[in-house]
């Protein structure tokens, strides 16, 4: 256990720059000002990243089904994120960005991904929320800390520059992880393995996707995950059109990274501590009361308000990639836990597509944000009634609503 706490640290490091996915909307008054590009164009940008991460972390969760591949694995991530980043530093047109920072980047930040968040599964059984949500966390930070590092960056050296350094540094960073991962792979031994009591109760990725509570826990993540993504795809020029200089703008998005960022580990507590049932009910609560706050900052063009709704929402969406990971494990059981996951984490296409896009497309037809977050308190409505569904489901099927499974 000594020998796994530094190595685990050095991976919260990996996923703290991974997390960089998030950042886009750092990048997307340079490139507009540069390109007289409009929003709903640079908006697709990070629909393509968020799609194409999810298409990375199920690949990723089916490479290493049978065998632990880590080198391989985060080998193929390394390579993918540097000729991302080299490539876009480059870029001329639009085309570039949605092929070299959307695909390249978004399914390397995916194939790394699943590989580090199955850690905690692996080395702290029975504390999986814990560890999980302190993974996930460092992720969802990544956009504020290193978005910061990243603005300061263009403004010196331009943002080609920064994006080659980029390349560079996820390269080595992403490699190194991989062999120190598979350092912790044990040899195959050629006594058959003897399975625990969770292992054997646990479900295959067939049979979970044929369960009726996956289905509405699907669906439930879709709405989580919409709202959080509008939010991190705009907040950056939303505050801007309600007055707030580029310096503020950026803290401000700061703000929704470091929420989603404690949303992540907050709820990962939760989940060890209450169970699934009354932390995905005190997230819908939350989640309501934060939609219900940002339509009004941005309706009456309230800053401070903005920023409240900001903590909220952020919270909300880091609860997203938590609950997939917490209520997977818990419901579905360890022994197919990456590819389980995999499968579960394709909802961020669907929500990808459902909010930053539609909220580009909205603002571009009306000129301002309000539309698009009333939009999101209908989200907060439709997920209250469907986590009802997701607790009366998972009831009548059995899951594991108070303990956790691995207990």
């Amino acid at each position: 256990m000594n020998r796994k706490i530094p190595m685990f640290v050095f991976t919260l490091i990996a996923m703290l720059c991974l997390g960089l996915v998030y950042g886009w909307s750092i990048f997307v008054v340079p490139l507009e000002t540069e390109f007289g590009w409009e929003r709903s164009q640079t908006s697709l940008t990070f629909t393509i990243s968020m799609i194409a991460m999810t298409l990375g972390i199920m690949a990723g969760g089916q490479f290493n089904k049978r065998k632990d591949k880590a080198l391989l694995s985060l080998l193929i991530a390394a390579i993918l994120l540097f000729a991302g980043f080299a490539a876009a530093s480059r870029a001329q047109a639009l085309m570039h960005f949605y092929i070299f920072y959307g695909m390249f980047c978004g399914f390397g930040v995916g194939f790394a991904y699943v590989e580090m968040i199955a850690i905690p599964s692996k080395w702290f059984p029975g504390k999986q929320g814990l560890s999980s949500g302190m993974l996930m966390m460092c992720f969802g930070l990544g956009a504020m800390i290193l978005g910061t590092v990243c603005s300061a960056l263009m403004n010196a050296i331009g943002w080609r520059t920064t994006f080659l350094i980029l390349g560079i540094l996820f390269g080595i960073l992403i490699l190194a992880e991989g062999v120190m991962l598979q350092s912790t792979v044990k040899p195959k031994s050629n006594k058959p393995e003897k399975k625990s009591e969770s292992e054997a109760g646990s479900l295959t990725t067939g049979q979970m996707t044929r369960s009726s509570d996956f289905k509405a826990l699907y669906v439930w993540l879709i709405f989580i995950s919409a709202a959080g993504l509008a939010l991190m795809g705009h907040i950056a020029p939303c505050a801007i059109q309600m007055g707030a200089g580029g310096e503020l703008a950026a803290v401000i998005a700061g703000i929704v990274s470091v929420s989603n960022g404690a949303g992540r580990i907050v709820y990962g507590l939760l989940y060890d501590k209450l169970g699934v049932k009354k932390t995905l009910l005190l997230i819908c609560a939350i989640f309501l009361i934060a939609a219900v706050t940002i339509a009004a900052a941005v309706t009456v063009e309230s800053l401070p308000l903005l920023i409240a709704g900001c903590i909220l929402v952020g919270l909300s969406f880091g609860a997203a990639p938590t609950s997939s990971s917490a209520v997977v494990i818990r419901f579905y059981g360890p022994r197919y836990f990456s590819s389980n996951f995999g499968i579960i984490s394709t909802q961020l296409i669907i929500a990808a597509l459902l909010g930053p896009m539609l909220a580009g497309k909205l603002y571009t037809m009306t000129g301002n944000y309000i539309a698009t977050f009333y939009g999101v308190v209908g989200l907060g409505i439709l997920s209250l009634a469907v986590v009802f569904a997701v607790l009366r489901l998972a009831g009548k099927n059995g899951r594991s609503l108070d303990k956790d499974y691995s207990n």
